[in-house]
């Protein structure tokens, strides 16, 4: 008797987590690491940064449209939870900015190198062909700030680059393309803490806050 209880408590138990499993899962391969590649479409990107004199020297700097991508390896957790290292790169050319009040086009480039460590949940309100998300990570950025252009001014590109604190979030959704593999797609908003000379020998410190969309494709392990 007490063996049929617990055999039956045991049956109870694994149903219910196959039905979590089922419900949050993006998946039906049985498989718990993945791997994918993604490409990043960045849009409506802004640099910012200040000193403490003062006044103060500041600069809020505009990015055209650029774009990047990233590599990534990652295991599933339990109820709809996966986690994953990202290798993530991007560039945004350089816009408009307003240097102490004055206002002129920009030339040059950003560009940021990124080792990643993010978290996503799968929320269990999809379809079969249709796995809404959303995520946030962390990570330790090299940045690098080449200006060559201030106004109608054009001269060597100046160079600024440091390892500093980034982190992201996300929300997107992953569409099934057969049973071990899916296509991904999300927004991401991204921030990276600079170091910037705004000044002749003087350093502004501030952040870069980028939008993007972006799009790729997974497989399971």
């Amino acid at each position: 008797m007490r063996f049929i209880l617990g055999a039956s408590l045991a049956l109870i138990c694994a149903s219910t987590a196959a039905s979590y499993a089922d419900e949050y899962s993006d998946t039906t391969s049985g498989y718990n690491s993945v791997a994918g590649l993604r490409g990043s479409l960045a849009f409506a990107s802004t640099v910012s940064a200040h000193d403490n004199l003062t006044p103060p020297n500041t600069l809020k700097g505009n990015t055209g449209v650029g774009g990047g991508g990233s590599v990534y390896w990652g295991t599933r957790l339990p109820y709809g939870f996966k986690a994953e290292l990202e290798l993530l790169y991007r560039y945004l050319p350089l816009s408009d900015a307003t240097i102490n009040g004055a206002s002129g086009s920009l030339g040059g480039s950003a560009k940021l190198f990124a080792p990643m460590a993010n978290v996503y949940w799968n929320v269990p309100i999809g379809a079969d062909d249709f796995h809404p998300f959303i995520g946030g990570g962390v990570g330790y950025a090299w940045n690098e700030l080449g200006v060559d252009k201030v106004g109608g001014t054009s001269f060597p590109i100046i160079h600024n680059d440091s390892w500093r604190l980034a982190y992201n979030f996300m929300a997107g959704a992953s569409i099934p393309m057969g049973t071990g593999a899916r296509m991904t797609a999300m927004y991401r908003w991204l921030h990276e803490d600079i170091d910037i000379a705004c000044s002749l020998g003087t350093k502004c410190g501030g952040g870069l806050n980028s939008q993007s969309v972006d799009v790729g494709i997974e497989y399971d392990l």
